[in-house]
């Protein structure tokens, strides 16, 4: 593990609830691997959906958004999110589930991000993100 949680909140600005990233396995200048643990206790697991808990799609680009900006290293705190092109969501991420976040930034926009979730070897979720 090269960063744990309380790292990983320093470089993203969120703390709990909103951190979703609890620690990063790889990171180099362009790629990141990270792991996000999806446990029953989460709030929005209440109400998303009564019976049938399923994370919300909006907070699975979140957790790709905040390794991009772990990626980033924080060295451009006014950057922002600005863009999602192509997301994708192929499987449903229940409790219990240990999502695999890469990340890859594009080599000829620094800013411009490849993004994956996995389940295991299955892929959950694919996205283009942007920031300016």
């Amino acid at each position: 593990m090269i960063l744990n949680a309380v790292e990983i909140e320093r470089l993203t600005g969120r703390s709990e609830p909103l951190s979703l990233v609890d620690c990063v396995l790889e990171k180099n200048s362009n790629e990141l691997t990270a792991l996000t643990n999806v446990t029953m206790n989460e709030e929005f697991f209440q109400g998303h959906f009564p019976g049938n808990p399923v994370m919300p799609g909006v907070l699975i680009v979140e957790a790709l958004a905040q390794g991009c900006e772990v990626l980033l290293d924080n060295d451009r705190s006014a950057l922002k999110l600005s863009q999602i092109k192509k997301a994708r969501f192929r499987e449903m991420v229940k409790p219990g589930d240990q999502l695999t976040i890469k990340v890859k930034r594009k080599l000829k926009d620094e800013f411009i991000f490849k993004t994956k979730v996995y389940i295991q070897d299955k892929l959950v979720c694919s996205a283009e993100l942007s920031f300016s």
